[in-house]
């Protein structure tokens, strides 16, 4: 599909830890990620909400710019530094949403603003990425953990249309909440499935393009409904 500026890209990631690789490990999804904006040395805004905007994140956020040659800055809202919607996003070329708790996440986003602000950089061309609650955030429908005794539905922003189920390979319990989800009314087509290590492009809410960051890492496209088959 080809792209333009006002393409809406959006890069879904299952996992944080796939980003944020350790030295020894070349960080493909990071190069892939900062590839698409088609320029050197891209802005990109970094969101920790949903890990508490933890210090040590932000600043392994940092020192992976250094590797892979991007312009870093965050958003901090625990102590933001204003709370103007139009200036959180205002000089970013790829915003970047962390993993951690999908609730605190979008209740966090919604008190600050900070989901329409996301969806007017989405519009405008910004590339939205995210790794778990990030990813679980740009989706109609995701599944999380937040409550760590269970796996629960939670709906995101429906930047992107459908159902997605991240770690699906992390624990033997996903796979089947994610398959009763899917026979679930409220749940909503396409649906697909992430392995840690995998991440999924979207242009325009089309998926396009796929890159792992091991080879046995895998994903599939699921239909909705009582059969919740995998669809070739």
């Amino acid at each position: 599909m080809p792209l333009s500026q006002r393409s809406r890209q959006a890069f879904c990631i299952s996992d944080s830890p796939s980003l944020f690789v350790p030295e020894w490990e070349e960080p493909l999804l990071a190069r892939a990620l900062v590839a698409l904006a088609l320029r050197t040395s891209p802005t990109i805004c970094y969101v920790g909400a949903a890990k508490g905007d933890h210090p040590d994140r932000r600043l392994a956020f940092y020192q992976l710019a250094e590797r892979v040659n991007f312009r870093p800055r965050a958003l901090n809202l625990f102590t933001p530094l204003t709370d103007n919607p139009d200036e959180y996003f205002a000089d970013a070329d790829i915003v970047y949403v962390d993993g951690g708790s999908t609730r605190n996440l979008m209740v966090l986003l919604r008190e600050w603003r900070a989901d329409q602000a996301l969806r007017d950089a989405y519009d405008r061309g910004v590339i939205l990425a995210g790794a778990s609650a990030g990813t679980n955030m740009m989706f109609e429908w995701g599944l999380t953990d937040s409550v760590r005794t269970r796996i629960d539905p939670i709906a995101g922003l429906g930047l992107l249309p459908g159902t997605v189920g991240i770690h699906h390979d992390a624990n033997a319990h996903r796979p089947a909440a994610f398959e009763a989800f899917l026979k679930d009314p409220r749940a909503t087509g396409p649906a697909f499935s992430i392995d840690d290590g995998v991440a999924l492009h979207f242009v325009d809410g089309e998926h396009v393009g796929t890159w792992k960051r091991h080879q046995g890492a895998d994903w599939a496209r699921h239909s909705l409904g009582t059969e919740a088959a995998v669809l070739p």
